[in-house]
């Protein structure tokens, strides 16, 4: 397959992902509604939840929903729209980096997996895995500065950058410090911390919204950008 047609594959998965997230989002608020309304109007229950034992009556599952929507279910989906973008952003270089290689030519590689490698494609794909991996360990004003060194793309716009930068950051620290601002994240959100060290980060819904929007945005204009430079590139 021709490597726009790749990229233009990719970029249409990653934004059909991008909008189920969402719409996941959407659509459990909307259900969470339906139960606070049902409850209201004199719904009664009590279930067990057979793993932990905890039993939720229909009283404390009101009290419950207000965290289960602004916490649980902004986190867990603003996560998944970061990793959507990484997964994507490593996938878009790999495709373009295996389709012209000419730029690793002096990426060391370990003789004995050479050796190991059936053919000259394993070992490209080999090389090209390396770079990405290394790539990744980067942080994102890093990846697109490698983009752009490589692609030459023209976007995403350096404030954009930023953003992505500081989502990122968030996604972090709720992975990794259980949501709590440290160090880490203010120095990796920079002028667009949104906390203070020893504060919980917050995904408000219009955060929730811009993020998924700017995200994207710029998957869309990475992707279309590289189609058009892939039929021009010799």
């Amino acid at each position: 397959m021709p490597l726009a047609d790749e990229i233009r594959a990719l970029r249409d998965h990653v934004v059909a992902d991008l909008n189920a997230v969402h719409d996941y989002y959407a659509d459990t608020k909307v259900a969470w509604r339906i139960v606070r309304r049902a409850v209201s109007a004199g719904a009664r229950f009590a279930v067990q939840n057979k793993v932990t034992g905890t039993v939720t009556t229909h009283e404390s599952l009101a009290v419950k929903v207000s965290g289960y929507v602004v916490e649980q279910l902004a986190e867990a989906t603003f996560q998944q729209i970061v990793s959507i973008f990484e997964d994507f952003f490593c996938q878009l270089l790999r495709l373009w980096l295996v389709a012209y290689p000419q730029g690793l030519a002096g990426r060391k590689v370990d003789f004995r997996e050479v050796l190991d490698a059936p053919d000259k494609n394993a070992v490209i794909l080999l090389v090209v895995d390396k770079e990405v991996n290394d790539v990744l360990y980067d942080r994102p004003a890093g990846w697109f500065a490698y983009l752009e060194k490589t692609v030459h793309l023209g976007c995403p716009t350096a404030e954009e950058i930023e953003h992505i930068a500081e989502a990122k950051a968030s996604r972090d620290v709720l992975a990794h410090n259980r949501g709590i601002v440290n160090k880490i994240y203010l120095s990796k959100a920079g002028k667009l911390a949104r906390g203070r060290e020893g504060q919980r980060i917050q995904i408000p819904q219009n955060y929730h919204r811009e993020t998924w929007e700017l995200v994207r945005k710029v998957v869309t204009d990475i992707s279309n950008a590289a189609i058009a430079k892939a039929g021009s590139v010799p």
